[in-house]
């Protein structure tokens, strides 16, 4: 390659990046917008990082009914009642035939762990009261199993508080 197509490559490159980027906010978007609204119950650990800020470091109480096979699973089967409120049905590594009481959430793989959600949810400093009551996470869940965690709610599913975007 001659000096004079760098500029031209690296332009490329960039573009490319852009929007690759841009595919991924737009998706991110769609969930957000379309995707079914499933609130999963927590089991809340200590909400607390010196280096992070606040934040309420979260498992769920799926997770705690995940037997030691999980890992060779895709799929979590949930499902959901008229409120909205989420209980493990089965693994798989398929998604549910169209069944609406049933959705399916992409398991999460980190540090040996397996779980159906993220690990923490970030909030401003000097709030971490409005959060201490905190019995749900408010999930949008797209068809592919993609959950976006957008709140968290209290025990009568009042929300407290989202995600900033």
């Amino acid at each position: 390659m001659t000096l004079k197509r760098y500029p031209l490559a690296i332009a490329a490159a960039v573009l490319l990046i852009l929007a690759a980027a841009g595919l991924t906010i737009y998706q991110f978007e769609q969930t957000l917008k379309t995707g079914r609204l499933v609130n999963i119950e927590l089991a809340p650990v200590d909400p607390r990082s010196i280096m992070q800020g606040d934040y309420m470091a979260l498992a769920f109480a799926i997770d705690r009914e995940l037997k030691d096979d999980a890992r060779q699973y895709k799929y979590a089967w949930i499902n959901v009642s008229d409120k909205q409120q989420a209980r493990l049905h089965s693994l798989s590594n398929t998604q549910p035939k169209a069944a609406p009481e049933l959705v399916a959430v992409l398991l999460r793989k980190r540090d040996g762990i397996i779980s159906i959600g993220p690990n923490a949810f970030f909030f401003a400093e000097g709030t971490a009261e409005r959060y201490e009551q905190a019995r749900y996470g408010q999930f949008r869940i797209d068809a592919s199993g993609k959950g976006l965690l957008t709140g968290l709610l209290d025990k009568d599913l009042n929300l407290l508080g989202e995600n900033e975007r």
